[in-house]
């Protein structure tokens, strides 16, 4: 069974994050924005139901005070999926390749087929932990740790709808309490980047992601045990069969083919 050690994801994602910060902060930023599209708050009366003492009628007046547009709430949403689909691609080609992208115009060409399953395995994944969460929290947290890889898959790795979900279990099985101390991990990184005057949770969100990156990798078959960015700085192959495996899956790769590779 592969090992998941929380410490060295941590490091290799810091890393990561360190060195590709500047575009995946931006997109961060540009996420946060669209999520808040077609919706808005009424100042003066939400000063109103802070001043209001019956919970129960604040609570009518701040729902009130919230303002929906919903054809701009809907356009918001799907511009963040779209965005969604494209920044994780981008996480996984600087965790293998070294960088993001060749070009900034390549970086938005999606597979519309690809794309709709990523929107259909998102949306449901919300669900299932939606209804989890409300039966008893805890089958909420039980299938978001188990099916945690499925949207990931789904828009980088090809999977279909129900593959994604299968493959993400299958990842997961023997590693729940290795993921939840990572996802608690993670809930901690998300709390130093708003302390660091908010600005920093941006930062920490790059980091998070490229944890799920590391961590999705070293799940799925055929992991390199070494850090794949270093193959494509013009790092040396080690020599081990999982190396190998990552780069030919007849595992019959040689030293020359990996320096074919590198070139």
């Amino acid at each position: 069974m592969k090992q998941l050690v929380i410490g060295d994801i941590v490091s290799r994602a810091w890393d990561l994050a360190v060195k590709h910060w500047p575009i995946f902060v931006l997109f961060a930023f540009v996420q946060s924005i669209l999520g808040g599209i077609g919706v808005g708050l009424d100042p003066a009366a939400y000063v109103q139901a802070l001043n209001v003492s019956d919970p129960i009628v604040q609570a009518e007046m701040l729902r009130e005070a919230v303002k929906v547009n919903y054809v701009l709430l809907s356009i918001g949403i799907l511009l963040s999926i779209y965005l969604s689909f494209v920044v994780i691609n981008l996480y996984v080609r600087a965790y293998k390749q070294g960088r993001p992208y060749t070009s900034f115009g390549e970086a938005f060409k999606v597979d519309l087929n690809q794309l709709a399953i990523f929107f259909c395995v998102d949306i449901v994944y919300a669900l299932i932990i939606g209804v989890g969460t409300i039966c008893c929290i805890l089958p909420g947290i039980f299938f978001g740790v188990r099916l945690w890889y499925a949207p990931i898959l789904a828009a980088t790795q090809g999977a279909s709808f129900g593959e994604a979900f299968r493959r993400s279990w299958q990842m997961t099985g023997g590693h729940f309490w290795k993921l939840l101390l990572m996802g608690i991990t993670m809930i901690g990184i998300s709390i130093l980047g708003l302390c660091a005057c908010f600005v920093g949770i941006f930062f920490a969100e790059v980091v998070i992601e490229f944890m799920f990156i590391v961590s999705l990798f070293i799940l799925m078959p055929q992991e390199p045990q070494f850090a794949p960015e270093e193959v494509a700085a013009g790092g040396t192959y080690d020599g081990t069969a999982n190396a190998s495996d990552a780069y030919n899956k007849d595992a019959t790769a040689t030293p020359t083919d990996f320096e074919e590779v590198q070139q």
